[in-house]
């Protein structure tokens, strides 16, 4: 029997460290608890929001009126060149179990924050990969209309291979379809050299931690917002002029642009534009959701009346 929960706080399960209560809360870690869990939200008409490690989200100062499910189905199989995943997994313990197996293709996520559901959700990555490059299938649960009156929904299980999953920059099937929850996924690698493997994955999260990643003491969500498609060919010559770097596709840095506007180091209330990486908004202490919402709403008129760029969140907002 599951121990659904009550006015749980949100904010020490986020990396935000920000957000209300959880009007109820239930912690699952196998597919039966999962379709039990959800039997509950469907009995008692509840909205309910799938959890992982909390990272690429922002929770509303007046939580959530609904059930919050957390995944901590956390398998992780082995088979020759694939490991089979639950989605409440950290991404950090999978790039170290492939490492420590000899298993190459997932050095890119090296210092991601957040699950193996969440990373898939959002197809999380950065410029050398992004998971879409390493899935091969997602198990998911689908909640859909039931066509008898008595009963609201029917639960299906199935697989989904990776070209039905849809995925595009930071998207995927999944994070578009709130009926679809993952379960578990594979994802394909390839057999490499262990120290090599290591060796890559030390240099990433020193990297990472130099250049991208704002003081761990200030708690973020990981990167904010998207970087935008610019059609404004002046904007793309001086981004490259300036760094040095090409905008491939037409992509340019969203934290270069917030730079060009003068706001990295801005403070609203408890929340500020980092220092170090100006596309990492921060919690210098305490703060509010609504100072995270003042801020971001701050950031992208700037961006868009001085430079002619809309920006969008890349973190996913709950309970508003």
């Amino acid at each position: 029997m599951l121990k659904i929960q009550k006015n749980i706080s949100l904010a020490p399960l986020t990396t935000f460290k920000i957000g209300g209560l959880a009007k109820h809360f239930v912690e699952v870690s196998s597919e039966n608890e999962i379709l039990e869990a959800l039997d509950f939200a469907k009995e008692n008409n509840l909205e309910i929001f799938v959890l992982g490690g909390g990272s690429n989200i922002l929770v509303s100062d007046d939580g959530f009126n609904g059930l919050v499910i957390r995944m901590l189905n956390t398998s992780c199989i082995i088979h020759n060149t694939s490991i089979e995943c639950g989605s409440g997994v950290l991404l950090s313990q999978i790039v170290k179990e492939s490492a420590k197996n000899g298993l190459s293709g997932l050095e890119w996520a090296s210092g991601i924050p957040g699950t193996v559901g969440g990373a898939i959700r959002g197809n999380a990555g950065i410029p050398l990969g992004c998971m879409a490059d390493n899935i091969e299938c997602v198990k998911i649960l689908e909640s859909q209309k039931s066509k008898v009156k008595s009963q609201n929904y029917n639960l299906k299980i199935k697989t989904l291979k990776k070209e039905e999953c849809k995925f595009g920059y930071r998207s995927s099937i999944f994070k578009e379809n709130k009926d679809f929850i993952i379960i578990s996924a594979v994802l394909k690698l390839e057999k490499g050299d262990q120290e090599e493997i290591s060796k890559k994955i030390k240099e990433l999260i020193e990297n990472r931690l130099k250049v991208v990643h704002p003081n761990p003491k200030e708690p973020s969500s990981g990167s904010f917002f998207k970087n935008p498609k610019v059609d404004n060919l002046e904007l793309i010559a001086n981004f490259e002029k300036d760094t040095g770097q090409k905008a491939i596709d037409g992509k340019i840095p969203a934290g270069w642009l917030i730079d060009e506007v003068g706001l990295r180091g801005k403070k609203i209330g408890g929340a500020q534009v980092s220092e170090k990486h100006a596309n990492f908004v921060v919690n210098i202490g305490n703060a509010k959701a609504q100072d995270i919402v003042m801020l971001s709403s701050l950031i992208k008129m700037k961006v868009r009346d001085e430079l002619g760029v809309q920006l969008s969140e890349e973190i996913k907002y709950v309970g508003f």
